[in-house]
């Protein structure tokens, strides 16, 4: 029978939202008070959905400890009291949205998840009381990074 796993964890780190072509101003007028030259910071709170056949014998999908250094390694630690724009060297080209951020979380996880026997079915990155975006990966984290995130933007 196939079952859906879902980790919480979470990780602090700033960001601007800012296309580097544009003034201040045109920025402003797109992204508001997130375009400020300092940026700012959030608390983010991260959700990570995987999916597969429960094995029989021992009654999970895939080994919590395993999945939970994955994230660790690949997201939490990298990610953690930063500063996305210049320390993470995706969004050196990409501005770092809430919808971009997960997306990259989902394109980082996809292969390690798929190496410990289950498939990347959602990441949910929640920056705010107010807002948090949703990738659905389920046959989208195996497609070029290029598709992906064209996919993203055609939504």
């Amino acid at each position: 029978m196939e079952a859906t796993l879902t980790v919480k964890t979470h990780f602090s780190a700033a960001h601007r939202l800012a296309l580097p072509q544009l003034t201040l101003e045109q920025n402003s007028e797109i992204y508001g008070k997130c375009a400020r030259v300092n940026g700012h910071g959030h608390n983010y709170h991260l959700e990570v959905s995987v999916a597969g056949e429960i094995d029989p014998r021992t009654g999970m999908i895939v080994d919590l400890g395993d999945l939970q250094k994955a994230i660790d390694e690949l997201v939490v630690e990298p990610f953690d009291h930063t500063f996305l724009n210049k320390d993470i060297p995706y969004f050196a080209e990409v501005v770092p949205t809430a919808e971009n951020i997960a997306l990259h979380i989902a394109q980082l996880l996809g292969e390690r998840i798929r190496q410990l026997g289950a498939e990347l079915d959602k990441v949910k990155l929640i920056e705010s009381p107010n807002n948090s975006a949703e990738i659905h990966c389920r046959g989208l984290v195996q497609a070029p990074r290029q598709l992906l995130e064209k996919t993203l933007t055609a939504v």
